[in-house]
């Protein structure tokens, strides 16, 4: 179900993963939601905020006993109609010093996945669904884009719940047994 409606700042808010919905092992305390969100969370690098920006937010978790930087970063944008988040989506994928990564299932209408060529395989997800883009930085990742895709399927149903006027349940820990149930 594409995300059509207009979210306001609570509802997009709720619809943000805490902590102990992400990737188990983050700390519950780790997240650092931060809303609203800036226009330039929306662009690409060094770039104006894109055409029809409404409202952002986004969640930074850290990777509990993690010697290394570790850690996961997700920003939710909404836009005032699908034709601009889509323009917007089109543009954000920052493709230099990476490869696309093939997952088995898609997120939202439509989505990449790409692996940074760097030694620690950050992973980038980035999902289109209506009139919102998600995008998530896995660092650490080894260039497997199972976490980056677990996190970006579950804030896509969040915002679906939350669109629908239900509350924000799913986690990256419930899209992962519902995939595997699938085979």
């Amino acid at each position: 179900m594409p995300l059509t409606r207009q979210l306001d700042r609570g509802e997009l808010t709720q619809a943000i993963p805490d902590a102990e919905d992400v990737v188990p092992g983050y700390y519950p305390g780790s997240l650092h939601k931060s809303m609203p969100g800036e226009p330039d969370d929306c662009a690409p690098l060094k770039a104006p905020a894109p055409a029809g920006w409404q409202r952002a937010g986004s969640g930074d978790y850290d990777y509990q006993g993690s010697t290394l930087s570790r850690g996961i970063d997700l920003d939710v944008c909404q836009f005032d109609t699908a034709a601009h988040a889509k323009a917007a989506y089109d543009r954000w994928p920052d493709r230099d010093e990476s490869a696309p990564v093939k997952v088995r299932t898609s997120v939202g209408e439509e989505s990449v996945f790409l692996a940074h060529s760097g030694s620690s395989g950050t992973v980038y997800g980035y999902s289109r669904s209506g009139t919102v883009i998600a995008r998530v930085r896995v660092e650490d990742a080894g260039g497997d884009p199972t976490d980056a895709h677990d996190v970006l399927a579950a804030t896509i149903k969040r915002l679906q719940q939350v669109q629908a006027g239900r509350r924000a349940t799913a986690t990256a820990v419930e899209i992962a047994a519902a995939e595997q149930a699938r085979g």
